[in-house]
This record gives C-alpha cells, structure tokens and sequence, in this order.
C-alpha cells in the first residue's frame, strides 16, 4: 500500500529524502527528482500520463542546468585566459622594470632578489593556506549532518576572517573546534590538516592526515598531504614513499604523485626507483618542471648526455629560467665539454656574479668534485643544508651533531668546509690557521677561496700582515687558473694599496685584470684600477676609463674618482659638474652610511675647488 510521506530518492546514493528537501541528505547531492511518494502503488501496471510528464520536466530542468553550467564553465575559462595575461604582461612589465633600473643603477639585483625571497617566504604559508581554504571549503557543507550545519557554516566564516587578519594558528584552532562538532567529516579534516601544515604543526596535521585516509581511503588530496607531511616530519621515507604511491593508484592520469616520489627516491640515493618515477612523470606531464626533475636525476646517474637533451628540451620551453641553463652548463661540465658550459656559465654570472653554485661550477676541475663542494652526497644533503642554516644563524650547538652525523655518512668537501667553518666561528683564534690550511688544500678551489677569505679578515682586523702575505701567496701557488686567483689577486693588490706599498708593477697587474675581469666583476677591478692611477699620479688616463661608464650605469664613487681626476689635471669646471652631477646620483650599491660619506667627501672637494685650490692625487 502507498505510503502518505512525500519524499525524492537520491539519483546518486538512492537514499530516500522525506519532505521537500533540494539536497541529498547523506550525500548532499542536489536532488533532480521532484518530491514524491517513497514508493509507488503497486496497483499500477502502467506508467501514467502525469508520471511521463514529470519525468520530461525533470529531464528538460537538467538539461538547462546542464546549459546553464557549461555557460558558467565557458564564462570561468574566459576569466582564467584573461588573468593569464595579465600575469604574463605583468611579469613581463617587472621584468622590464627591474633590468631597466639596474642598466641606470637604480636597483641592486641581488639586494631585491633577496628582500623579495624573503617576503615571499614570509607570507608563502599564508598565502597557501588561504588558497586551499578557498578551494576546499565548500566541499564541507555538504557532509555536514543537518543538526550541524549552522555551526560548520559559522566555523567557516570565523576562520576567513582569521585568515584574512594573517592570524593562521586561530584559524587552525578554530577548525579544530569545529572537528569536535563534526569528527568524521573528512573534507574538514583535510582542510584542517593542511592549515596544520602551513602553521608548521606538523605532528598534528600526520595524526589527521592519517585519520582522513582511514575515513575515506580513496581521498587523493589526503594522500599527497599525508606524504608530504612525512618527507618535512624526516626519517619517514617509506611512508612517504607508500603515501605517493597510493595516490598516483588513486589518479594514473596525474604528473605529481610520481613527481614527488622521484625527488624522495633521489634523496634516498635510490636512483633506479628515481629515473623511472621521473620517466612515468614526464610521459603524463612534459613540462619544464617534469623535464627539470628527470634531467637532474640524469646527472646524479652521471648521464650526462641524455641530461643535456632533456635541458636542451626544457631551456627551448623557458628560455629565460635561469636554473633550466645552470643545468644544462652542468651536463656539459659532466661531458667535460667545458668551452661550452663556461659560455653558459659567463652569461649567467654577468647577472649574477656572486652565486655560489655558479662560481663552483665555473672552478670545478671535474663533475664529481663539484657534486661534492656543492651538495655532498645524496645522503648527507639534507643534513649539510640544515647545518648551513644554522651555522648562518649562530646556533653553532645544534650545528655540530649535525656535522658529525654527515660524516659518519659520507665524507665531502663542503662537510670539511663546514666543520673548518663551525670551528672558526667558535674560536677564530684556532680557526684561523685551520682556513690559512684549508687554503692550500686539494679540496675544491671555491672552497678554498672562501677559507682564504675567511682568514683574512681576522689577520687584517689583527694586522697581521706578514701571514696575510704568506696565506695569499700559498693560495695562488695552489690555484694560479681559478676565479679565487683573480679574487685573491684583487684582494692582495688592495691590501698592499691600504698600506701605501703599490708601485708600477702593481699597477700593470690591476689593469691586466680589470681587462680580462670575472663575469660581473668589472667594477671592482675598475675601481681598484681608478684609485691606484690616483695614488700614483696618474690622473690623465682616468676620463677614458670612466667617462663610458657614467653613460651606463655609474656609481657614486665612479664620480668621485672622476672629478678628482679633473680636479688633479687642473680641470676646474669639468670637476665641478661632475662632483655636482655624483651628489644627485642615486645609488645603492653602498649602505647609506657609506653613501654620505662619499658624497661628504664631493662636497669638501667642492669647497676646496671653490676656492680656486686643486688636489694634485
């Protein structure tokens, strides 16, 4: 017999809704079948002619809902396009703006690059925790048990407007609450896991990482997160690895999974199980980033030439990603075709003279010892970067057991760089003869630059001059042909200049290096070069010097050199614009305490051309 209750089953579930909801009850699907009866007469044989009729018009609304959504569908994907180029035409537009401002010398690149990784870093978290809230919060209501509705809704609401303050641990905790109300919730679990995540609390968001994959084993988001989470936890690689793996089961079609598992398996120095995660990765998704990750799985197999096809392929994708080209100089250095990975290598520095990866490829004598002064081994990678950060940081207590765990791993030359490291910084005193050592050692040239540099600049500050010689003599014996030599040289012939012992010699030897000069290194030669022509009265070759650089890129003391120069060659006026036209230069190459002194130092000389004197040095 025909039940009074009126109702709809589910055409998803087929569970029976009662009343007149618009929304499954237990799956929250949004019914298409109008309300009514649970079940139908079994005295009807047939269908009636009102029963055809309704299912035509429940057939007709789906298919204008069905319009109506690919309407909207069609209106998103116009929108997408259209902030798509927005972003490459402002892209595009900074990019423009920041060369601009360095070829005029109105910005420091390296300076705004820093600044901007740290801003970046700063609010990343934020920003993606904010991203995954958007996403990911509407897939929430409808799992949501009617008695509780009310209240998730509210918790939503609340944590936007944590999120929105930057607030990201009361956002967190107010999601917690909220998964006291609705426990087995999972797309509230996962939410809540990945705001976990972004606060850095990640030993809470693995225990609901792990109880969202239990709650709903097929939830694809919960097993990247749940790897994720064991690859920053650490010592967790087989879990990691059993997280990825199940959601790369979950979707085939997807690049990430298998992505993430070939960058664990590296790390772990499993570079079979890495190549062909890679392999897999690239034949779902051949993208720069997909290509990156299977090239640099090349190198580390030592392959150098399949490595260099797989770069050649991603530089011609983004030709201006500088790391796709410091790749692809590194597959040359790894084929010993150094001619071609030195042309990539100048081109790179002239932006970036200062970076280290760059700087140990450009010395290194062969490919492995350049794996092992910039990485160590696969192994100790991890370890040696943490030790790195907090040695950067002064935290020499908890750097040290880190040290001595990489070396029961794997010994390398920027383990014994570090540790020569460590122990200048604890006692300067020790540590510096250990870096005057380490100078002159067989371990990577940069390397041994870079203790140089370090012994240095506690003899100077000790005037301890006769063991700087000796330290910048053994270091050039050692390594006559490197970029440190020209650094050292520099840095001797300076040193000498401090302590008025310049002659002609030293002169000629400045100027052979400011005319074969590091990529990006010029200026420093130059003004070396400016200030030696000063000393030994040479003032008449320094317009041809400077003159073209102030039509580029001029610095403040580029016009301070100058019109002493014009002001020694008894060249009032042009003394006078210059000095005058250096004070209203904008520069950032110094710190402002530097800036004004410079400019300090124009104005006295302007006063003292005022009175019609002139300086003969």
């Amino acid at each position: 017999m025909p039940s009074d209750l009126s109702g709809s089953f589910c055409q998803s579930c087929l569970a029976w809704n009662s009343g007149e909801r618009t929304a499954c009850s237990k799956c929250g699907t949004k019914l298409l079948i109008v309300t009514g009866e649970e079940r139908w007469d079994e005295s009807i044989d047939e269908p009636s002619e009102d029963l055809e009729e309704h299912f035509l018009e429940r057939i007709t609304v789906a298919e204008e809902t069905l319009r109506r959504a690919e309407s909207y569908l069609e209106s998103i994907s116009e929108q997408l396009g259209k902030l798509e180029r927005a972003e490459i035409v402002l892209r595009n537009g900074m990019l423009a703006l920041v060369q601009e401002m360095e070829q005029h010398k109105q910005l420091n690149v390296l300076a705004f690059k820093d600044r901007w990784e740290d801003l970046v870093d700063d609010n990343l978290h934020l920003i993606s925790a904010r991203e995954i809230f958007g996403r990911y919060r509407t897939r929430i209501v409808p799992l949501t048990r009617p008695k509780n509705l009310a209240l998730i809704k509210r918790a939503l609401l609340e944590t936007s407007g944590f999120l929105e303050q930057g607030d990201l641990t009361g956002a967190c905790k107010r999601l917690q609450q909220a998964l006291m109300v609705e426990p087995k919730n999972y797309e509230l679990l996962f939410l809540t896991a990945s705001l976990l995540e972004s606060d850095f609390q990640l030993t809470e968001a693995e225990g609901m990482g792990r109880k969202l994959v239990s709650l709903s084993p097929r939830h694809f988001e919960g097993w990247m997160l749940l790897g994720k989470l064991y690859q920053e936890i650490g010592d967790k690689p087989e879990q990691a690895m059993v997280a990825l793996n199940m959601a790369s089961d979950l979707r085939p079609d997807e690049a990430e999974p298998r992505l993430q598992l070939a960058t664990l398996l590296e790390e772990t120095d499993d570079l079979e199980g890495a190549l062909s995660a890679a392999l897999e990765a690239v034949g779902r998704r051949r993208d720069g980033e997909t290509l990156s990750r299977l090239g640099e799985i090349y190198l580390s197999r030592g392959d150098g030439a399949r490595a260099q096809e797989i770069f050649q392929e991603a530089t011609s994708l983004y030709p201006s990603d500088s790391m796709l080209r410091e790749r692809l100089a590194e597959s040359y250095l790894l084929q010993n075709e150094r001619p071609k990975s030195y042309d990539i290598l100048n081109g790179l520095l002239e932006t970036s003279p200062q970076d280290r990866s760059l700087l140990l490829m450009l010395d290194a004598q062969n490919h492995p010892q350049f794996r092992s002064a910039r990485d160590g081994s696969n192994l100790t990678k991890a370890l040696l970067n943490e030790a790195e950060d907090l040695l950067e940081e002064g935290s020499y207590s908890l750097a040290e057991p880190l040290l001595r765990k990489a070396r029961r791993q794997h010994v390398s030359d920027r383990l014994e760089w570090l540790e020569t490291l460590l122990q200048f910084k604890k006692n300067p005193a020790e540590g510096s003869a250990k870096a005057v050592k380490f100078s002159a050692s067989d371990h990577h040239p940069r390397l041994c630059f870079a203790a140089l540099h370090l012994s240095m600049e506690y003899l100077i500050k000790e005037k301890r001059n006769a063991e700087i010689v000796e330290a910048l003599k053994g270091y050039l014996q050692k390594y006559p042909q490197t970029s440190g030599a020209w650094e050292a040289v520099l840095a001797f012939k300076s040193f000498l200049m401090m302590n008025d012992e310049i002659n002609e010699n030293d002169l000629e030897e400045v100027r052979n290096l400011y005319l074969h000069p590091l990529p990006g290194q010029v200026a420093r030669a130059r003004t070396l070069l400016c200030q030696m022509l000063l000393s030994l009265n040479h003032p008449e070759q320094i317009p041809a010097i400077l003159l073209p650089v102030l039509d580029l890129d001029p610095s403040l003391l580029d016009f301070l050199q100058l019109g002493t120069a014009y002001a020694a060659l008894e060249k009032r006026k042009e003394a006078i614009a210059t000095l005058r036209e250096g004070l209203s230069c904008y520069s950032n190459e110094f710190s402002d305490k530097q800036a004004q002194n410079l400019k300090n130092q124009m104005e006295e000389l302007l006063k003292e051309l005022a009175k019609g004197k002139h300086y003969k040095t």
